[in-house]
């Protein structure tokens, strides 16, 4: 049995959470153009996502191929309706009878798959989902502009309570992301480390990936503004293919 990479880090991933008040704005601009009413998030994480797009009228479901992040999902969740189910995303269609309006694949979920052979498998797993003229949104942090000298640490957070640090090892198209957390309340002294591994793809990866999946109307925006996406300047890959 595989092991759970988030086993040990689910219970802190929200620690980090800052949301860009900008990204709330683009989903609800997005989602109104593109007359979205469904959506599944096939990489729900802890659900915070979930409860964002619910607020929105949206009716939500979303899965997870993490069993610590689906208990931390239901915690975040509570009474809201909203349906939950551990699905490896490479296999939505032998899941789901339903097609949604959208899926989405955020915060670099979908670079988890390491081989191009699975990341295609999972693009059209994502795809045979999708009703007619939905929409597949996923994003991701590295750019062509940030992974020109791509960085080997990050401070993510420090506070009073709680200090989260990257550290970050690329070989080849891996990265590996090694997650230190140390806990300094006044009752608790506490360290952790967890670590997980990303493929890195850039633009001219994706625009192939996609169009091998059988996506032909994609847009591609560099940040949470609508701004499009900018080989030379942009800090963020997010990407919008229509069935």
């Amino acid at each position: 049995m595989t092991k759970d990479p988030y086993e040990g880090l689910a219970e802190r991933y929200d620690w980090m959470k800052k949301e860009n008040p900008g990204r709330p704005e683009f989903f609800r601009q997005l989602f109104d153009t593109h007359n979205v009413t469904t959506l599944l998030d096939c990489a729900c994480g802890t659900g915070r996502d979930l409860l964002m797009f619910h607020s929105m009228g949206i009716e939500v479901s979303g899965s997870d191929l993490s069993d610590s992040m689906l208990v931390q999902a239901r915690q975040n969740i509570g009474a809201f309706n909203i349906h939950l189910r551990k699905t490896n995303y490479c296999d939505l269609p032998g899941n789901y009878n339903e097609q949604f309006d959208a899926v989405v694949c955020l915060s670099n979920s979908i670079n988890e798959p390491l081989e191009d052979e699975e990341t295609l498998q999972s693009l059209r797993s994502m795809k045979s989902v999708l009703r007619p003229g939905g929409i597949l949104v996923f994003d991701q942090g590295q750019t062509d502009s940030s992974m020109r000298n791509p960085p080997s640490f990050a401070p993510i957070i420090n506070n009073r309570d709680f200090t989260r640090f990257f550290t970050m090892e690329c070989s080849g198209d891996v990265q590996t992301v090694n997650i230190f957390d140390f806990i300094h309340t006044a009752n608790t002294s506490d360290f952790q480390h967890s670590s997980v591994k990303i493929r890195i793809r850039l633009l001219e990866g994706w625009r192939q990936l996609l169009r091998e999946a059988g996506f032909d109307d994609v847009e591609y925006f560099g940040d949470w503004d609508s701004t499009l996406y900018d080989k030379k300047s942009s800090r963020r890959l997010i990407a919008v293919a229509k069935k």
